[in-house]
């Protein structure tokens, strides 16, 4: 049985791509949703057939996700969470590929739901390409994922992103 039956990423650039075409290669049965605040970039995912629905907004691409993934600039988060936070179903793991932890944790922790597991994580990964155009789906094989659960993470939760990544 796969980690996560729906998915959804949000912020469609390298790193967000390549989830996108890592999770069609490896588990094609996931349902994945894909958004991105630049319009151009929406419609590119679109023809590039990343995802299988792309919203025009954050909380339009949680609804029924089972994981959220934040590929989005670090400084982004807060407002990203303040969008998702009511359309977060319960039970739902929000995770993030950024470089940093703290910043995760502060900018997302207030806004989540008390029924919401926030993981953060950090595939160590990338290129010096950026867009939908870079992803490739093998972006993220051999390399480190480091899950930085915060103190009193769900531990089924915790496990389930590590068996994702």
């Amino acid at each position: 049985m796969l980690p996560f039956a729906r998915v959804s990423i949000i912020g469609m650039g390298l790193i967000g791509s390549s989830l996108g075409r890592a999770i069609r290669l490896h588990m094609p049965t996931v349902r994945i949703t894909g958004t991105d605040a630049d319009a151009g970039v929406r419609e590119r995912v679109r023809e590039l057939g990343l995802v299988d629905d792309v919203a025009d907004t954050p909380g339009a691409a949680v609804v029924d996700a089972d994981l959220v993934v934040l590929a989005v600039p670090l400084g982004a988060f807060a407002a990203v969470g303040a969008e998702i936070a009511a359309d977060l179903s319960a039970g739902a793991v929000v995770s993030d590929v950024g470089s940093a932890k703290q910043i995760v944790l502060d900018s997302l922790a207030p806004l989540m739901p008390a029924d919401v597991h926030l993981i953060p994580a950090h595939p160590v990964a990338g290129t010096e390409r950026s867009g939908p155009d870079a992803g490739f789906p093998t972006l993220f094989e051999g390399r480190w994922c480091i899950i930085t659960p915060p103190p009193g993470a769900d531990e089924a939760a915790v496990a389930r992103l590590s068996e994702f990544w």
